[in-house]
C-alpha cells in the first residue's frame, strides 16, 4: 500500500511540499488576525485613557475575549475594553504564551457621567461563576481564575458592599463557597493585538469557543435565566433603559458603542480553523491517491513499453525460416 501511495521519493517530496504550503497559509487563520511576534502591546503599558474625564477598572472573569464582549456590548457607559494581563506576582512584559503570576483580565474604560464603578462591578459578578476556584467554565488554571480589583480605599469599600449585596440576594449561598477575591489593582499589561476585539474580528471562531466552553449555560445555572437576561440585554429592559452614574443620577443608558451584531444564540459547528484543517487534510489524502494512481499508471506504461521492446528484440534475433 505504501509503495502504491508514494511510488517514489520524488512523489513523496511533491506531496510533502504541497502539505507545507497549505499549512503555511492555514496557521495565520488558526491564530486569528495579528502577528504572533507583534510587540506593540508593550508601548502603552498601563493603557492611556481616551479622555482625562474617563475612569477605568480591571476585572478577571476567565477568558478575556468573553469579558471584553460582555462589557463592550451590554454594560452601560463603557467606552473601551482592552484585553490584557495583571497580577501582583506576575512577570514584566507578559505574553499569551508566557504570563506566570498573571490573570487574564480586561481593563474597562468608562464615562463616570454615564455609569459607575459600582454598577460595572454588578455586571462583573453576573459574568463569572463565583464558586469556581480553579478557573472559569472550560478554562482551567490560575490565569483563568476570577478576581475583582480596587484602586483605592473608596473602591475597596464599594467592592465589599457589592459582594455583600450579591450574597443578600442569594441567602442560600454559603459565604465560604463564594471564592471571588477582592484584590488591590496591579499594573495592567495590554495583550497582543490579535486578542483585541476578537469577538468582532473572528465572530465564527469566537462563537464556537464560547458555546462549546459552556459559558452562557453555566451563567444561567448560577444566576438564573432572568438575571442573565437583565445583564445581557441591549435594551436594558430590566432597568428601563437607564443607568445610575457616579453622582447617583439615573440617566439614559448607552451600550454597545462598537455596534457589534447581536449574538445569534445558535450552536456553532466547527470553527473556521477547524474547517480549514479538515479541507487541508482532505486535499492531502486526495493528493496521495492522485500521485499514487499516476505513479502506478506510469509504472504500468513503462513495463508495457519494456515488454514490447523485449518482444521486438526477440523477433529480430529469431533465425529466418529455412526454404
Amino acid at each position: 500500500m505504501t509503495k502504491f501511495l508514494f511510488g517514489s521519493n520524488h512523489s513523496l517530496h511533491v506531496i510533502l511540499s504541497l502539505l507545507l504550503i497549505l499549512l503555511a497559509t492555514t496557521i495565520p487563520t488558526i491564530y486569528g488576525e495579528g502577528d504572533l511576534s507583534d510587540t506593540n502591546y508593550y508601548d502603552n503599558g498601563n493603557y492611556a485613557l481616551t479622555s482625562p474625564a474617563h475612569k477605568s477598572l480591571v476585572i478577571a472573569a476567565g477568558c478575556f475575549w468573553c469579558a471584553e464582549q460582555a462589557y463592550e456590548q451590554y454594560a452601560p457607559g463603557v467606552i473601551e475594553v482592552v484585553s490584557g494581563y495583571a497580577g501582583s506576582d506576575g512577570i514584566d512584559f507578559p505574553t499569551y504564551r508566557n504570563h506566570p503570576g498573571h490573570y487574564e483580565v480586561v481593563l474597562i474604560e468608562y464615562d463616570p457621567n454615564r455609569t459607575s464603578y459600582e454598577l460595572l462591578l454588578r455586571y462583573a459578578w453576573r459574568n463569572i461563576d463565583p464558586f469556581d476556584a480553579y478557573g472559569q467554565f472550560c478554562d482551567r488554571g490560575f490565569s483563568y481564575q476570577s478576581a475583582l480589583f480596587y484602586a483605592n480605599e473608596e473602591e475597596q469599600l464599594i467592592a465589599e458592599q457589592v459582594r455583600k449585596d450579591v450574597l443578600d440576594l442569594h441567602p442560600d449561598w454559603d459565604d465560604a463557597s463564594v471564592v471571588v477575591p477582592l484584590l488591590e489593582r496591579p499594573f495592567f499589561w495590554r495583550a497582543e493585538n490579535y486578542h483585541q476585539d476578537y469577538y468582532i474580528k473572528n465572530p465564527w471562531n469566537y462563537g464556537f469557543y464560547k458555546e462549546r466552553c459552556g459559558r452562557t449555560k453555566r451563567l444561567k445555572e448560577v444566576w438564573g435565566e432572568e438575571q442573565y437576561f437583565c445583564y445581557h440585554d441591549l435594551e436594558l429592559s430590566c432597568f428601563n433603559n437607564t443607568a445610575v452614574n457616579e453622582d447617583g443620577m439615573s440617566i439614559e443608558a448607552v451600550v454597545n458603542v462598537k455596534n457589534a451584531p447581536e449574538e445569534s444564540g445558535k450552536a456553532r459547528g466547527a470553527p473556521v480553523w477547524g474547517i480549514i484543517v479538515m479541507v487541508v487534510f482532505a486535499m492531502f489524502v486526495v493528493s496521495l491517491f492522485v500521485v499514487g494512481f499516476m505513479t502506478s499508471r506510469w509504472k504500468k506504461s513503462a513495463i508495457d513499453e519494456e515488454g514490447k521492446e523485449s518482444s521486438e528484440t526477440e523477433q529480430e534475433a529469431k533465425p529466418a525460416d529455412l526454404p
